[in-house]
């Protein structure tokens, strides 16, 4: 009898509220397009868990207030992003931080100079950071998600 409570009490959860733990919660809701509660459920975790890498998760509340086209919201949580972070800590990264960020604030000359630098530099590892920026440059009238969207 023990050995069956013991099993329902750890499979029953599991199977009730089994999501795929291979992947964070709020996946599911960005592919569905609900980036407005994507930045909600990841601004809740942030401010509630010590333990969270606050600086991704900034990140990727941007990146959705971006495909809301909210650049103002956009802007404001992708520098909270950077915060305690310099140029110094990850070059290449932080072009395509400011890269981004000129893509946010309109300023299509900025974003070709961290363009251009991450394009005469990038690793493979910041692949995908520099086709971002190249799409966000070609597509520079288009909204964040279309302009961004480099993978077809």
């Amino acid at each position: 009898m023990k050995h069956i409570l013991l099993i329902i009490y750890f499979v029953i959860p599991a199977l009730t509220f089994g999501q795929n733990k291979s992947e964070p919660a709020w996946y599911q809701m960005d592919r569905d397009g609900e980036y407005l509660e994507v930045a909600s459920y990841l601004l809740y975790q942030v401010q509630s868990d010590s333990t969270r890498n606050k600086h991704l998760d900034y990140l990727h509340i941007a990146r959705s207030y971006g495909y809301l086209n909210d650049y103002e919201k956009a802007i404001f949580y992708l520098n909270r992003s950077m915060d305690g972070l310099s140029e110094k800590d990850d070059e290449l990264f932080w072009w395509y931080y400011k890269g981004t960020l000129a893509f946010f604030e309109r300023d299509k000359a900025s974003l070709k100079e961290y363009l251009e630098k991450l394009e005469a530099n990038y690793t493979p590892y910041y692949e995908n950071n520099f086709r971002t920026l190249k799409s966000l440059y070609e597509n520079f009238e288009k909204g964040y998600r279309e302009a961004s969207s480099w993978k077809g």
